[in-house]
């Protein structure tokens, strides 16, 4: 009788350590969703969730590709890769009923450095591109040109943001509730890389004054560069190797262009060179400074004078192209600078050229 009572009780309690051990936890369901996002395995995400939808999607889809221009082959493969680099931790569990919040901490590769670098000269190329005439299906491979370049000469960094998740019970199996629209925010980033954030600082970058003249937002280093020096951008080498002051231009086929009385032409020597791998279409849009402050645009009419005034200007690879920016100013003006900022960074120039 002994034995027979004392295998009963084995049982009995056998079963119920099976039954702790096959309980319901909402751990599972979040582990098997962040598991779906590292995949892009939206599907499995959405099934996570109460509702049967994660309202988070595949920013690479063919469908959001099309809607961005950035999202080429080559940016997509790239990014995707280290989308799959992200890890996480699940924080303590709070429960409360059928109720449970689990914060989880994730880490990602942050690659919004590579993106505001790639944005930066692509919006310069492609402004220059669209008035020239060029096939759209050349501007739409532009970015994954620049992009890919930037991957090889721009570091990216890792990013750790912590999203809280709600789970609820229900007929004994737990689900996530809806996301907040902080949460979702998060997610996306982590997922896309923070191309989110890096889309909204390059657009932050400009700022509207009261004048309603667009400023760089961002606190820029400035440096000097002597005349003649030759100064290393993201996409260009540059140089001022010449600076004269003339009250006329002349051409062989061409009547004088005189300056009007109490004005004159500044004309810079520049040496530019493409340091990309691809051809780099360039326009001068360097404004000329003087010693006043003072701001004159380029001279719009010296390409009836001048060879080479680099309007719309195909550079090749690696070689040297001398030309010349010319500029209408004051007769009293002097002290003639350029200004530009290196794109992906915060340092700016002030180019002399005297």
């Amino acid at each position: 009788m002994k034995k027979m009572l004392a295998s009963f009780l084995a049982v009995i309690m056998l079963v119920s350590l099976v039954g702790c051990g096959s309980a319901s936890k909402p751990e599972p369901t979040v582990t098997k969703f962040c598991d779906a996002l590292k995949t892009f395995d939206m599907e499995t995400a959405s099934s996570c969730f109460v509702s049967g939808d994660s309202d988070i999607e595949n920013p690479y889809t063919e469908e959001n590709a099309e809607e961005q221009n950035i999202f080429t082959e080559q940016a997509i493969e790239y990014l995707t890769n280290c989308a799959k680099e992200m890890t996480y931790v699940l924080g303590e569990t709070t429960t409360d009923g059928d109720k449970a919040v689990i914060p989880v901490t994730f880490t990602y590769v942050d690659a919004s450095p590579v993106i505001s670098a790639a944005l930066g000269d692509y919006i310069t190329q492609a402004f220059a591109l669209a008035f020239s005439g060029t096939d759209d299906s050349v501007m739409e491979e532009l970015f994954g040109t620049i992009f890919m370049e930037k991957t090889e000469s721009v570091s990216t960094g890792t990013a750790t943001t912590t999203v809280e998740f709600i789970c609820i019970k229900q007929n004994d199996e737990w689900k996530i509730q809806e996301l907040s629209a902080d949460a979702q925010y998060e997610i996306s980033n982590i997922i896309s890389c923070n191309i989110a954030k890096a889309l909204e600082s390059f657009g932050d970058e400009f700022s509207e004054d009261n004048s309603g003249n667009s400023e760089p937002a961002e606190e820029y280093v400035w440096y000097d560069v002597p005349a003649g020096q030759v100064l290393e951008l993201a996409t260009i080498k540059m140089a001022i190797t010449g600076c004269e002051e003339v009250d006329k231009l002349t051409a062989e086929y061409y009547d004088p262009d005189i300056a009007q009385e109490g004005t004159k032409f500044v004309v810079l020597t520049v040496e530019i060179e493409n340091i990309t791998k691809s051809t780099l279409d360039f326009n001068n849009d360097f404004n000329l400074y003087d010693s006043q402050d003072r701001e004159y645009q380029p001279y719009s009419d010296a390409l009836w004078y001048f060879d080479e005034t680099f309007s719309y200007t195909e550079l090749a690879p690696n070689i040297k192209t001398t030309g010349t920016f010319v500029y209408h100013v004051p007769a009293d003006a002097q002290g003639y600078y350029l200004t530009t900022a290196k794109s992906g960074t915060n340092e700016a120039y002030c180019m002399y050229a005297q």
